[in-house]
């Protein structure tokens, strides 16, 4: 969260960035279930340093069940920057394949190389985007939004009543691209914990938001075995500061607050 106080000349020219919506092994030469580890990174253009968007050891598998399952993301941890490419570098392994270790551990590794100008200006304004890396033993999906004139969303879920451990489902969207981005979800990734202050520790709360467009964020908390409680609210973007509001969902009291940064050079 970079430059959230910084005061921008009028004119200020927003740089363009991506969401990575999910990331699927579609297709695997093991078949499924997969205990799956690894790294999958991006180098984007305002540094290219490495930004982990899921990251796991040999100790740590998630277990990949079908071809509809998603990689749990666990970031990014700040917005990307598009100028030119953008660049994916995937690494990933299996454990073992149906309780039985593997010779070849090797699931999927190469890269993905996204020609940021020419997608931005031939593909529609609004879509999701899907890229395919076929290797070692799978096929794996990776889709992602670009966004036009963008700034930096950083959610903090802040629980003021009830239960210390919060179990649902939680989801960012926006109003043009209206696809499900996956912050956290009870059900694949456990119950969040709230901290001293009460915040709850999510592994991915950094989402890009054109300027153009409104961040709708969806609390969804566990009121029965299979029900589930929604709150929907929307934040405006800006290019710095904060924004908040106080949501009753389920069992809990929440603040919702998002602070606004942008990412330059």
């Amino acid at each position: 969260m970079r430059h959230t106080g910084k005061i921008f000349k009028e004119g200020f020219r927003l740089k363009n960035s991506v969401n990575v919506v999910s990331i699927k092994i579609v297709s695997s030469d093991y078949g499924y279930p997969l205990y799956v580890y690894g790294t999958i990174i991006a180098r984007d253009s305002l540094d290219r340093k490495c930004v982990y968007i899921f990251r796991r050891d040999q100790d740590d598998c998630q277990l990949i069940s079908s071809k509809d399952d998603s990689l749990i993301l666990t970031g990014p941890k700040r917005g990307f920057m598009v100028c030119d490419d953008i660049f994916f570098e995937i690494n990933l392994k299996v454990k073992d394949v149906h309780g039985m270790t593997v010779d070849d551990d090797r699931l999927s590794k190469g890269l993905m190389e996204v020609d940021a100008i020419r997608r931005l200006e031939y593909s529609p304004r609004y879509v999701v985007d899907t890229e395919t890396l076929v290797s070692m033993h799978s096929i794996l999906d990776l889709n992602y939004t670009f966004i036009r004139r963008s700034v930096e969303g950083t959610v903090e879920i802040k629980n003021l009543e009830g239960p210390d451990e919060f179990h649902g489902k939680i989801v960012a969207s926006t109003t043009s691209i209206p696809c499900d981005i996956v912050l956290h979800d009870s059900k694949v990734s456990g119950a969040l914990t709230a901290g001293e202050n009460g915040v709850l520790q999510m592994a991915r709360r950094v989402v890009g938001v054109s300027v153009d467009e409104v961040l709708v964020l969806t609390v969804a908390a566990a009121v029965g075995d299979d029900e589930l409680s929604a709150r929907t609210v929307q934040f405006t973007p800006r290019r710095n500061g904060y924004d908040d509001e106080s949501i009753t969902c389920g069992d809990y009291k929440m603040l919702l607050k998002v602070t606004w940064s942008i990412v330059y050079f």
